[in-house]
């Protein structure tokens, strides 16, 4: 085995494994976050029917009234453009540990190896 390729292998299968549940993970955050869009756009409206007086004060009503969902469904969306980020970040990681792979391998038939 090639010096310090071993090591570069052991990172991309780690990469890899890491890719596979950042990739998992996202399904189920993205799921999350289009329930709590969901939930607050209906209760927001639900907010702005029963309110009373102008358009524009209906509107403020609701929005007062539902901040805390509005609240969820922002910080839910901020989690799924993490997880989005870690698997682009992933990705680029292996990349970069195919191309140090390939390199070590590169570098090892180059090398003499021994002849006098």
């Amino acid at each position: 085995m090639i010096p310090g390729h071993a090591q570069s292998l052991a990172r991309l299968a780690e990469l890899s494994r890491l890719l596979d549940k950042a990739t998992d993970d996202i399904a189920e955050i993205d799921e999350e976050a289009v329930k709590a869009k969901a939930h607050y756009e209906v209760t927001y409206a639900r907010a702005f029917i029963n309110a009373h007086g102008p358009v524009d004060t209906r509107k403020q009503i609701a929005t007062i009234e539902t901040a805390n969902e509005n609240l969820q469904a922002e910080l839910t969306a901020a989690k799924h453009r993490a997880a989005r980020e870690r698997i682009r970040t992933l990705a680029i990681q292996i990349e970069v540990g195919r191309s140090l792979s390939s390199a070590h391998k590169t570098q090892w038939t180059a090398e003499p190896t021994g002849q006098i």
